[in-house]
């Protein structure tokens, strides 16, 4: 049997080293904001303890993009 490990990253200043990564960079602020309204997926162990699927932050990022792309064309 083979299990996969999840791509994971442990808190705000790792997410927002990975969304610069690839190429989608965002300030600190803004991800605490996103994690307040719940706009972003993670995990909360603990109240100082978030964690990051980064599988599910690129699905995440698609889906972020197919709006913004569906907004231009509208306006457009």
């Amino acid at each position: 049997m083979r299990t996969e490990s999840m791509r994971t990253v442990r808190g705000v200043k790792a997410i927002v080293e990975y969304l610069a990564s690839v190429n989608c960079p965002m300030g600190k602020s803004t991800v605490d904001k996103l994690i307040r309204t719940k706009e972003i997926p993670h995990m909360r162990f603990s109240e100082r303890v978030i964690v990051f699927n980064l599988d599910t932050i690129d699905e995440w990022l698609k889906g972020v993009d197919s709006q913004t792309e569906s907004s231009q064309k509208r306006l457009g």
